[in-house]
């Protein structure tokens, strides 16, 4: 058979690439259903319940319900501050870490771009899993009765709790590009030297953090303002700008944060895993 007459063999097709966001999506929902395990859901139900106990077990301990002046600032540590904390610790450091090293199908089936939309998916798959295990925390909260008058803080702690969510995962993608290894210690340390430290040291470095912006709008939705606001001390640890202007910097600092960690994604090289 001469080359001419030999049958063609047409050339396999080239898939055709996915959409951006419909790739960034897949992965978030990919990341959803990880979730849903008996692990993961007994851990998201003891968030859940654990403000609740605590603000029990503070009003059994003063014999009568909390006072609104002392439940709200406590409900407010425990629900937008420690339960969006933990939530967002370990939904998004050691995720995108752990996909990152062993490249498994999540990041193969996105390409190109998969890197971007392994970190985006699992950023909104964070925050989507955070704020749901948050907000419930936070009503079941307000159904004990624990805090007189509780339900005033609803709607501002559904604010903070998005705020917390959204500012917070993007900050914690950082330390999950820059040591995937130690994802999970280094956003520890993120969260204890950055938000925790650094946030309440009155100069230009708590600018940069998400917690002044919480404790600001907290102040401001709550109409504690003129209280504290008399306190000379307390000027250092509350921006002075309006509320909507501390919303706007939450999400200029996410976007801040999470384009430093593309673009430490597209410098780094992460060595495929090895085949077992």
């Amino acid at each position: 058979m001469t080359p001419a007459s030999r049958p063609s063999v047409a050339a396999p097709e080239t898939p055709p690439p996915i959409p951006a966001l419909a790739a960034i999506l897949a992965v978030a929902r990919f990341q959803l259903g990880r979730l849903l395990t008996p692990p993961r859901l007994a851990m998201a139900a003891l968030g859940v319940v654990f403000p609740t106990a605590i603000l029990l077990a503070a009003m059994k301990a003063s014999g009568r319900t909390l006072p609104f002046h002392y439940g709200a600032p406590l409900l407010y540590a425990l629900v937008p501050e420690a339960v969006c904390m933990l939530g967002l610790l370990v939904t998004m450091c050691p995720v995108v870490a752990d996909e990152l090293e062993r490249g498994t199908w999540v990041h193969v089936a996105v390409r190109p771009g998969g890197r971007r939309s392994l970190l985006l998916g699992t950023y909104l798959a964070a925050v989507v899993w955070t704020g749901s295990v948050a907000l419930s925390a936070l009503l079941l909260a307000l159904v004990s009765g624990a805090i007189a008058g509780g339900w005033a803080v609803l709607w501002p702690f559904i604010g903070l709790i998005g705020l917390s969510c959204i500012g917070r995962a993007a900050l914690f993608a950082l330390p999950a590009v820059i040591i995937p290894k130690k994802a999970l210690v280094a956003g520890v340390g993120v969260a204890l030297v950055v938000e925790y430290l650094a946030g309440f040291i009155p100069a230009v470095v708590n600018q940069l953090t998400v917690a002044l912006r919480l404790r600001t709008l907290l102040v401001r939705w709550m109409g504690w303002r003129r209280q504290l606001y008399s306190m000379p001390e307390m000027q250092l640890l509350i921006d002075i700008n309006p509320p909507w202007m501390q919303v706007a910097a939450v999400f200029v600092l996410a976007v801040v944060f999470l384009a430093l960690a593309l673009a430490i994604l597209e410098w780094r090289q992460f060595p495929p895993s090895e085949e077992s």
